[in-house]
């Protein structure tokens, strides 16, 4: 499990540096807009985190039409949990920004590897085409 949980944050890593690395070249070299640069940064860095926790972090065979839905699902679920908390904490609890983020980087990771491991990249029922 130590194992596994080193390359989820390593791919984890990875992501975040492509996502940071594409955004400031789609930004600098081909003069996009801010969040067209981000958007595209963060295309790179989500097709990265499906190939890599797919095959590094859980293994899996991957068979795009039953996992690519799945594993889209729990990356739009993570940035609603971090919508959530950034929302809830400094709306409603007033507490500042920073504090929200310190949750976010618990939280989503944790909640996102579980949703990994035991739904996107659980093994297929056999049943399954």
């Amino acid at each position: 499990m130590i194992a596994q949980l080193s390359r989820f944050a390593g791919v984890g890593l990875l992501a975040t540096l492509l996502h940071v690395v594409v955004a400031l070249l789609a930004s600098g070299l081909l003069a996009f807009p801010p969040q067209a640069a981000n958007a595209v940064g963060f295309a790179g860095a989500v097709t990265f985190s499906y190939l890599g926790h797919g095959k590094i972090t859980f293994g899996a065979e991957l068979a795009h039409r039953f996992h690519a839905p799945r594993f889209f699902a729990a990356s739009g679920l993570g940035l609603a949990l971090s919508s959530a908390i950034t929302y809830g904490i400094t709306v409603w609890l007033g507490a500042s920004f920073a504090a929200a983020m310190g949750v976010v980087a618990i939280a989503v990771p944790v909640s996102t590897f579980i949703l990994l491991k035991f739904w996107v990249f659980a093994s297929r029922h056999s049943s399954e085409p």
